[in-house]
């Protein structure tokens, strides 16, 4: 008994997405200078602050890699840049009993922005520069 395999009979495109990833850009900036506010006792908040200069658009990613110093019961968690551009959010989370102000000074930020509908946003600044 022999059998054949003539292979498939389509017409169709056969990839079914494009070749494309999810990220647009990272990049990972090591001299913003801030000075945040304090943060109520065992809570998160988040705190944006205005003229960052990285070009952040609405949907970025923004992560602190590293502050100023080490604070005990101080964490920081990822924050999402909102409808008003260039506005850098920080989460900051107190895991203490008493108010924490995080330390002002130089902080390093990792900035990633999800591809959008394979189009590049148009804009001056960090993050559009290269």
């Amino acid at each position: 008994m022999t059998t054949t395999n003539p292979g498939p009979a389509i017409t169709a495109n056969p990839v079914p997405c494009l070749p494309v990833g999810n990220l647009q850009k990272v990049a990972v900036i090591a001299t913003v200078s801030l000075t945040p506010s304090a943060v109520a006792a065992n809570t998160t908040a988040q705190q944006t602050f205005n003229g960052s200069g990285l070009g952040l658009t609405q949907g970025d990613i923004c992560e602190v890699l590293a502050g100023p110093s080490f604070q005990a019961g101080l964490l920081t968690l990822p924050g999402v840049v909102g409808a008003t551009a260039d506005q850098l959010p920080i989460t900051f989370g107190n895991c203490t009993a008493s108010s924490i102000t995080p330390a002002a000074g130089a902080y390093t930020v990792r900035v990633t922005r999800l591809q959008a509908n394979d189009s590049i946003p148009a804009g001056s600044g960090y993050m559009n520069s290269f």
